[in-house]
Protein backbone atom coordinates (compact mmCIF):
# COMPACT_ATOMS: atom_id res chain seq x y z
CA UNK A 1 0.00 0.00 0.00
CA UNK A 2 3.04 2.29 0.53
CA UNK A 3 3.69 2.10 -3.20
CA UNK A 4 0.14 3.35 -3.74
CA UNK A 5 1.05 6.31 -1.53
CA UNK A 6 4.16 7.08 -3.61
CA UNK A 7 2.29 6.75 -6.88
CA UNK A 8 -0.47 9.01 -5.66
CA UNK A 9 2.01 11.73 -4.73
CA UNK A 10 3.06 11.98 -8.35
CA UNK A 11 -0.31 13.52 -9.20
CA UNK A 12 0.20 16.51 -6.92
CA UNK A 13 0.73 19.79 -8.77
CA UNK A 14 0.26 22.44 -6.12
CA UNK A 15 2.89 24.26 -4.07
CA UNK A 16 2.31 24.43 -0.38
CA UNK A 17 3.96 25.46 2.86
CA UNK A 18 4.78 23.05 5.65
CA UNK A 19 2.80 23.27 8.88
CA UNK A 20 4.60 21.93 11.96
CA UNK A 21 3.00 19.36 14.26
CA UNK A 22 4.15 16.45 16.47
CA UNK A 23 6.85 13.85 15.75
CA UNK A 24 6.08 10.18 15.26
CA UNK A 25 8.74 7.74 14.17
CA UNK A 26 6.44 4.82 13.47
CA UNK A 27 5.62 4.04 9.85
CA UNK A 28 2.22 5.66 9.24
CA UNK A 29 -0.81 3.56 8.33
CA UNK A 30 -1.66 2.96 4.70
CA UNK A 31 -3.83 5.52 2.92
CA UNK A 32 -6.41 4.59 0.34
CA UNK A 33 -5.91 7.33 -2.24
CA UNK A 34 -8.66 7.34 -4.86
CA UNK A 35 -8.17 10.90 -6.09
CA UNK A 36 -5.77 13.81 -5.64
CA UNK A 37 -3.57 13.55 -2.55
CA UNK A 38 -4.83 15.37 0.55
CA UNK A 39 -1.84 17.47 1.62
CA UNK A 40 -3.13 17.85 5.17
CA UNK A 41 -3.33 14.07 5.41
CA UNK A 42 0.33 13.81 4.40
CA UNK A 43 1.28 16.31 7.11
CA UNK A 44 -0.74 14.40 9.68
CA UNK A 45 0.84 11.06 8.86
CA UNK A 46 4.38 12.36 8.34
CA UNK A 47 4.61 14.96 11.10
CA UNK A 48 7.28 17.06 12.76
CA UNK A 49 6.72 19.32 15.74
CA UNK A 50 9.67 21.60 14.97
CA UNK A 51 10.06 24.78 12.91
CA UNK A 52 12.61 23.05 10.70
CA UNK A 53 11.64 22.08 7.14
CA UNK A 54 11.07 18.40 6.43
CA UNK A 55 12.34 16.16 3.66
CA UNK A 56 10.47 12.91 2.98
CA UNK A 57 12.48 10.26 1.12
CA UNK A 58 10.78 7.10 -0.12
CA UNK A 59 13.18 4.33 -1.22
CA UNK A 60 12.43 1.20 -3.20
CA UNK A 61 14.29 -0.79 -0.53
CA UNK A 62 15.34 -0.61 3.12
CA UNK A 63 17.52 2.31 4.18
CA UNK A 64 20.08 -0.19 5.45
CA UNK A 65 20.53 -1.47 1.89
CA UNK A 66 21.90 1.92 0.78
CA UNK A 67 25.66 1.94 0.17
CA UNK A 68 28.29 4.43 -0.99
CA UNK A 69 28.89 2.84 -4.37
CA UNK A 70 25.64 3.41 -6.27
CA UNK A 71 22.53 5.54 -6.13
CA UNK A 72 19.31 3.92 -4.95
CA UNK A 73 16.09 5.12 -6.58
CA UNK A 74 14.24 7.59 -4.37
CA UNK A 75 11.13 9.74 -4.44
CA UNK A 76 11.79 12.97 -2.55
CA UNK A 77 9.16 15.33 -1.18
CA UNK A 78 10.20 18.75 0.16
CA UNK A 79 7.09 20.83 0.88
CA UNK A 80 8.87 24.03 1.96
CA UNK A 81 10.72 24.24 -1.35
CA UNK A 82 7.56 23.84 -3.39
CA UNK A 83 8.99 20.48 -4.44
CA UNK A 84 5.96 18.29 -4.01
CA UNK A 85 7.53 15.33 -5.69
CA UNK A 86 10.85 14.71 -7.38
CA UNK A 87 12.46 11.57 -8.70
CA UNK A 88 16.09 11.02 -7.88
CA UNK A 89 18.55 8.83 -6.09
CA UNK A 90 20.44 8.59 -2.82
CA UNK A 91 23.70 6.95 -1.77
CA UNK A 92 25.99 7.00 1.21
CA UNK A 93 28.97 9.31 1.58
CA UNK A 94 31.78 10.20 3.97
CA UNK A 95 34.64 8.29 5.51
CA UNK A 96 34.52 7.98 9.32
CA UNK A 97 31.02 9.47 9.34
CA UNK A 98 29.71 6.59 7.20
CA UNK A 99 30.30 4.33 10.19
CA UNK A 100 28.01 6.40 12.44
CA UNK A 101 24.50 5.29 13.40
CA UNK A 102 23.06 8.39 11.71
CA UNK A 103 24.72 8.26 8.32
CA UNK A 104 25.37 11.02 5.76
CA UNK A 105 24.04 10.82 2.19
CA UNK A 106 24.39 12.28 -1.28
CA UNK A 107 21.19 13.16 -3.13
CA UNK A 108 20.85 13.43 -6.89
CA UNK A 109 17.64 14.69 -8.49
CA UNK A 110 16.71 13.70 -12.04
CA UNK A 111 16.18 17.41 -12.78
CA UNK A 112 17.68 20.51 -11.20
CA UNK A 113 15.88 21.64 -8.05
CA UNK A 114 16.25 24.89 -6.12
CA UNK A 115 16.44 23.87 -2.48
CA UNK A 116 15.42 26.69 -0.13
CA UNK A 117 16.70 29.40 -2.44
CA UNK A 118 20.24 28.00 -2.58
CA UNK A 119 20.14 27.77 -6.38
CA UNK A 120 19.00 25.06 -8.76
CA UNK A 121 21.18 21.95 -8.96
CA UNK A 122 20.84 18.18 -9.20
CA UNK A 123 23.29 17.18 -6.47
CA UNK A 124 22.93 17.89 -2.75
CA UNK A 125 24.47 16.60 0.47
CA UNK A 126 22.83 15.54 3.75
CA UNK A 127 25.44 15.98 6.50
CA UNK A 128 24.93 13.95 9.66
CA UNK A 129 25.05 15.90 12.94
CA UNK A 130 25.70 12.85 15.11
CA UNK A 131 29.34 13.77 15.89
CA UNK A 132 28.53 17.36 16.86
CA UNK A 133 26.54 17.59 20.09
CA UNK A 134 25.86 21.30 19.51
CA UNK A 135 24.51 20.50 16.00
CA UNK A 136 25.98 23.83 14.88
CA UNK A 137 29.63 23.49 13.89
CA UNK A 138 29.18 22.91 10.17
CA UNK A 139 26.39 25.46 9.99
CA UNK A 140 28.43 28.15 11.76
CA UNK A 141 31.58 27.61 9.74
CA UNK A 142 29.93 27.43 6.32
CA UNK A 143 28.11 30.67 7.11
CA UNK A 144 31.32 32.25 8.41
CA UNK A 145 32.99 31.31 5.13
CA UNK A 146 30.21 33.02 3.20
CA UNK A 147 30.77 36.17 5.27
CA UNK A 148 34.57 36.17 4.98
CA UNK A 149 35.06 34.98 1.42
CA UNK A 150 34.32 36.82 -1.80
CA UNK A 151 34.41 33.54 -3.71
CA UNK A 152 32.05 30.57 -3.99
CA UNK A 153 31.08 29.02 -0.67
CA UNK A 154 28.60 26.25 0.05
CA UNK A 155 25.21 27.31 1.41
CA UNK A 156 23.26 25.16 3.88
CA UNK A 157 19.91 24.68 5.64
CA UNK A 158 18.72 22.48 8.52
CA UNK A 159 16.19 19.80 7.59
CA UNK A 160 14.49 16.93 9.40
CA UNK A 161 14.54 13.77 7.32
CA UNK A 162 12.14 10.84 7.08
CA UNK A 163 13.16 7.67 5.24
CA UNK A 164 10.27 5.39 4.25
CA UNK A 165 8.05 7.12 6.80
CA UNK A 166 10.51 6.74 9.69
CA UNK A 167 12.10 9.77 11.33
CA UNK A 168 15.88 9.70 10.86
CA UNK A 169 16.87 12.89 12.61
CA UNK A 170 18.12 16.40 11.97
CA UNK A 171 20.52 16.96 9.07
CA UNK A 172 22.33 19.86 7.45
CA UNK A 173 21.42 20.03 3.77
CA UNK A 174 24.28 21.61 1.83
CA UNK A 175 25.35 22.37 -1.67
CA UNK A 176 27.89 19.99 -3.17
CA UNK A 177 31.38 21.18 -4.09
CA UNK A 178 31.25 20.88 -7.86
CA UNK A 179 31.49 22.75 -11.15
CA UNK A 180 28.21 24.62 -11.52
CA UNK A 181 27.30 28.21 -12.31
CA UNK A 182 25.50 28.30 -8.93
CA UNK A 183 28.52 26.83 -7.11
CA UNK A 184 32.17 26.76 -8.26
CA UNK A 185 31.81 28.29 -11.69
CA UNK A 186 34.81 27.01 -13.62
CA UNK A 187 35.17 26.19 -17.31
CA UNK A 188 36.30 22.59 -17.60
CA UNK A 189 36.44 22.85 -21.38
CA UNK A 190 39.22 25.41 -20.88
CA UNK A 191 41.15 23.09 -18.58
CA UNK A 192 39.87 24.49 -15.27
CA UNK A 193 39.86 22.00 -12.37
CA UNK A 194 38.56 21.61 -8.82
CA UNK A 195 41.06 19.78 -6.58
CA UNK A 196 40.69 18.20 -3.18
CA UNK A 197 43.83 18.29 -1.04
CA UNK A 198 44.39 15.11 0.95
CA UNK A 199 47.33 13.30 2.45
CA UNK A 200 48.65 10.44 0.34
CA UNK A 201 48.06 7.77 2.96
CA UNK A 202 44.32 8.23 2.46
CA UNK A 203 44.81 6.66 -0.98
CA UNK A 204 47.23 4.04 0.34
CA UNK A 205 49.87 5.79 -1.79
CA UNK A 206 48.27 4.22 -4.88
CA UNK A 207 46.60 7.21 -6.57
CA UNK A 208 47.70 7.24 -10.23
CA UNK A 209 45.84 10.40 -11.18
CA UNK A 210 46.98 12.55 -8.28
CA UNK A 211 49.52 15.37 -8.15
CA UNK A 212 52.21 15.44 -5.46
CA UNK A 213 54.23 18.59 -4.93
CA UNK A 214 57.58 19.32 -3.34
CA UNK A 215 55.95 21.34 -0.53
CA UNK A 216 54.07 18.21 0.59
CA UNK A 217 50.72 19.14 -0.96
CA UNK A 218 48.89 16.18 -2.50
CA UNK A 219 46.07 16.98 -4.94
CA UNK A 220 43.26 14.75 -6.19
CA UNK A 221 41.02 15.62 -9.13
CA UNK A 222 37.56 16.42 -7.78
CA UNK A 223 35.88 17.89 -10.87
CA UNK A 224 36.34 16.61 -13.46
CA UNK A 225 36.96 13.20 -11.94
CA UNK A 226 39.24 10.79 -13.81
CA UNK A 227 36.34 8.38 -14.38
CA UNK A 228 34.52 11.09 -16.36
CA UNK A 229 37.33 11.48 -18.89
CA UNK A 230 38.86 9.25 -21.51
CA UNK A 231 42.35 7.93 -20.88
CA UNK A 232 43.86 10.44 -23.32
CA UNK A 233 41.85 13.35 -21.90
CA UNK A 234 42.94 12.52 -18.38
CA UNK A 235 46.56 12.10 -19.41
CA UNK A 236 46.55 15.52 -21.09
CA UNK A 237 44.84 17.22 -18.17
CA UNK A 238 47.12 15.58 -15.62
CA UNK A 239 50.22 16.68 -17.54
CA UNK A 240 49.10 20.31 -17.86
CA UNK A 241 48.02 20.53 -14.22
CA UNK A 242 51.19 18.87 -12.93
CA UNK A 243 53.26 21.49 -14.76
CA UNK A 244 51.10 24.39 -13.58
CA UNK A 245 50.95 23.24 -9.98
CA UNK A 246 54.72 22.73 -9.91
CA UNK A 247 55.07 26.41 -10.87
CA UNK A 248 52.52 27.42 -8.22
CA UNK A 249 54.33 25.39 -5.59
CA UNK A 250 57.71 26.84 -6.46
CA UNK A 251 56.33 30.38 -6.39
CA UNK A 252 54.75 29.92 -2.95
CA UNK A 253 58.00 28.51 -1.60
CA UNK A 254 59.98 31.45 -3.00
CA UNK A 255 58.95 33.92 -0.26
CA UNK A 256 58.45 36.44 -3.05
CA UNK A 257 55.02 38.11 -2.96
CA UNK A 258 55.20 39.42 -6.53
CA UNK A 259 56.11 35.97 -7.79
CA UNK A 260 53.41 33.91 -6.09
CA UNK A 261 50.78 36.61 -6.67
CA UNK A 262 51.15 35.84 -10.40
CA UNK A 263 49.93 32.29 -9.79
CA UNK A 264 47.46 32.44 -6.89
CA UNK A 265 44.49 34.57 -5.94
CA UNK A 266 46.00 35.94 -2.74
CA UNK A 267 42.72 37.16 -1.22
CA UNK A 268 41.18 33.68 -1.46
CA UNK A 269 44.21 32.21 0.33
CA UNK A 270 43.98 34.87 3.06
CA UNK A 271 40.26 34.34 3.62
CA UNK A 272 40.42 30.52 3.55
CA UNK A 273 43.31 30.57 6.00
CA UNK A 274 41.56 32.88 8.47
CA UNK A 275 38.39 30.75 8.53
CA UNK A 276 40.25 27.47 8.98
CA UNK A 277 42.82 28.73 11.47
CA UNK A 278 40.09 30.37 13.51
CA UNK A 279 38.01 27.18 13.80
CA UNK A 280 41.23 25.15 14.27
CA UNK A 281 40.02 22.25 12.18
CA UNK A 282 42.40 19.28 12.23
CA UNK A 283 41.65 18.24 8.65
CA UNK A 284 42.44 21.76 7.44
CA UNK A 285 46.13 21.06 7.93
CA UNK A 286 45.81 19.60 4.42
CA UNK A 287 44.77 16.21 5.78
CA UNK A 288 41.51 15.99 3.81
CA UNK A 289 38.45 17.97 2.66
CA UNK A 290 40.53 21.00 1.64
CA UNK A 291 39.47 22.36 -1.74
CA UNK A 292 41.13 24.60 -4.27
CA UNK A 293 40.46 25.27 -7.93
CA UNK A 294 42.21 26.51 -11.05
CA UNK A 295 40.30 29.14 -13.01
CA UNK A 296 41.56 31.39 -15.79
CA UNK A 297 45.15 30.46 -15.08
CA UNK A 298 45.13 31.15 -11.33
CA UNK A 299 44.79 28.98 -8.25
CA UNK A 300 42.08 29.83 -5.72
CA UNK A 301 41.65 28.35 -2.23
CA UNK A 302 38.16 27.12 -1.30
CA UNK A 303 35.35 26.47 -0.93
CA UNK A 304 35.42 25.67 2.80
CA UNK A 305 34.07 22.23 3.70
CA UNK A 306 33.56 19.67 6.52
CA UNK A 307 33.63 21.09 10.05
CA UNK A 308 31.94 18.74 12.51
CA UNK A 309 35.18 18.28 14.49
CA UNK A 310 36.33 21.90 14.75
CA UNK A 311 35.94 24.47 17.58
CA UNK A 312 37.67 22.12 20.01
CA UNK A 313 35.62 19.05 19.15
CA UNK A 314 38.49 16.64 18.50
CA UNK A 315 41.21 15.66 20.97
CA UNK A 316 44.01 15.49 18.43
CA UNK A 317 47.21 17.53 18.10
CA UNK A 318 46.42 20.81 19.94
CA UNK A 319 42.98 21.28 18.37
CA UNK A 320 41.04 21.40 21.63
CA UNK A 321 43.08 24.34 22.90
CA UNK A 322 41.72 27.73 21.72
CA UNK A 323 45.29 28.99 21.88
CA UNK A 324 48.00 28.16 19.39
CA UNK A 325 48.32 27.77 15.63
CA UNK A 326 47.38 24.67 13.66
CA UNK A 327 46.70 25.38 9.97
CA UNK A 328 49.76 27.64 9.86
CA UNK A 329 51.80 24.44 9.91
CA UNK A 330 50.12 23.10 6.76
CA UNK A 331 52.04 22.98 3.47
CA UNK A 332 51.84 26.30 1.55
CA UNK A 333 50.73 28.23 4.64
CA UNK A 334 53.91 27.38 6.50
CA UNK A 335 55.64 29.38 3.74
CA UNK A 336 53.02 32.08 3.20
CA UNK A 337 52.68 33.01 6.87
CA UNK A 338 56.43 33.61 7.06
CA UNK A 339 56.09 36.14 4.26
CA UNK A 340 55.68 39.70 5.59
CA UNK A 341 53.23 40.78 2.88
CA UNK A 342 50.94 37.79 3.33
CA UNK A 343 51.05 38.00 7.13
CA UNK A 344 50.16 41.70 6.95
CA UNK A 345 47.14 40.90 4.74
CA UNK A 346 45.96 38.27 7.24
CA UNK A 347 46.24 40.73 10.13
CA UNK A 348 44.43 43.45 8.22
CA UNK A 349 41.59 41.17 7.14
CA UNK A 350 41.22 39.75 10.65
CA UNK A 351 40.92 43.23 12.13
CA UNK A 352 38.27 44.14 9.56
CA UNK A 353 36.22 41.12 10.58
CA UNK A 354 36.60 41.85 14.30
CA UNK A 355 35.65 45.50 13.85
CA UNK A 356 32.63 44.48 11.76
CA UNK A 357 31.44 42.39 14.71
CA UNK A 358 31.56 39.11 12.77
CA UNK A 359 32.50 37.00 15.78
CA UNK A 360 30.12 38.77 18.15
CA UNK A 361 27.36 38.03 15.65
CA UNK A 362 28.47 34.41 15.56
CA UNK A 363 27.93 34.09 19.30
CA UNK A 364 24.52 35.71 18.93
CA UNK A 365 23.75 33.32 16.08
CA UNK A 366 24.44 30.35 18.34
CA UNK A 367 21.68 31.52 20.68
CA UNK A 368 19.33 32.25 17.78
CA UNK A 369 19.87 28.87 16.15
CA UNK A 370 19.60 27.06 19.47
CA UNK A 371 16.17 28.60 19.95
CA UNK A 372 15.18 27.86 16.34
CA UNK A 373 16.28 24.22 16.74
CA UNK A 374 14.80 23.74 20.21
CA UNK A 375 12.22 21.16 19.12
CA UNK A 376 14.34 19.68 16.33
CA UNK A 377 17.31 19.17 18.68
CA UNK A 378 15.06 17.34 21.14
CA UNK A 379 13.85 15.16 18.27
CA UNK A 380 17.44 14.48 17.19
CA UNK A 381 18.64 13.42 20.62
CA UNK A 382 15.52 11.35 21.17
CA UNK A 383 16.15 9.52 17.89
CA UNK A 384 19.92 9.16 18.42
CA UNK A 385 20.31 8.95 22.19
CA UNK A 386 23.85 7.62 21.98
CA UNK A 387 24.97 10.88 20.36
CA UNK A 388 25.13 12.78 23.66
CA UNK A 389 26.84 9.80 25.29
CA UNK A 390 29.59 9.61 22.67
CA UNK A 391 33.26 9.91 23.66
CA UNK A 392 34.60 9.14 20.17
CA UNK A 393 36.09 12.58 19.50
CA UNK A 394 37.11 13.98 22.87
CA UNK A 395 37.46 10.94 25.11
CA UNK A 396 37.55 11.85 28.81
CA UNK A 397 37.12 15.51 27.87
CA UNK A 398 33.65 14.86 26.49
CA UNK A 399 30.54 16.53 27.87
CA UNK A 400 27.17 14.84 27.98
CA UNK A 401 24.43 17.45 27.94
CA UNK A 402 23.31 19.72 25.13
CA UNK A 403 23.56 22.88 27.24
CA UNK A 404 27.04 22.04 28.50
CA UNK A 405 28.18 21.50 24.91
CA UNK A 406 26.72 24.84 23.83
CA UNK A 407 28.51 26.64 26.68
CA UNK A 408 31.73 24.86 25.76
CA UNK A 409 31.38 25.99 22.13
CA UNK A 410 30.76 29.64 23.03
CA UNK A 411 33.63 29.73 25.53
CA UNK A 412 35.97 28.14 22.99
CA UNK A 413 35.07 30.69 20.31
CA UNK A 414 35.56 33.60 22.72
CA UNK A 415 38.92 32.21 23.80
CA UNK A 416 40.01 31.70 20.19
CA UNK A 417 39.10 35.26 19.20
CA UNK A 418 40.99 36.64 22.19
CA UNK A 419 44.13 34.64 21.41
CA UNK A 420 44.15 35.51 17.70
CA UNK A 421 43.65 39.17 18.59
CA UNK A 422 46.99 39.05 20.37
CA UNK A 423 48.70 37.49 17.33
CA UNK A 424 47.02 39.29 14.44
CA UNK A 425 46.83 42.83 15.76
CA UNK A 426 47.66 45.34 13.03
CA UNK A 427 51.10 46.79 13.72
Amino acid sequence: MKRIFVAALLTVSVIFSFVACSVEREVPPDIDFTSEVDINEIKRLYPSKSNVPVMYIELDRSLWAVNKEEYVNATITVPDCGIIEAEGGIKGRGNASWGLPQKPYNIKFSEKADMFGMGAAKKWVLITLFYDKTLLRNYLTLNLAKTVSAGPEMDCRFVEVFFNGEYNGLYLLTEKVEDDDERVDIKKKNGDVIFEIEQEYRHEYQCKNCISLRSGVHLTFKDPEPKDLSLNEMKKLHSSMQSFMNDVDQAIRSDDYEKYAEYIDVDSFVNWYIVNEFVKNFDSQFVTSCYCYVKNGKLYMGPCWDYDTCYGNQDVATCMDPKGYHVRNAPWFNYLMRNDEFFSLVCGRWQELVEDGVFDKMLENIDEQTEYLSSASANQFDRWRDSLKSTDLRGKKSLFTYNDELDYLKNWISGRVNWLNTKWAVQ
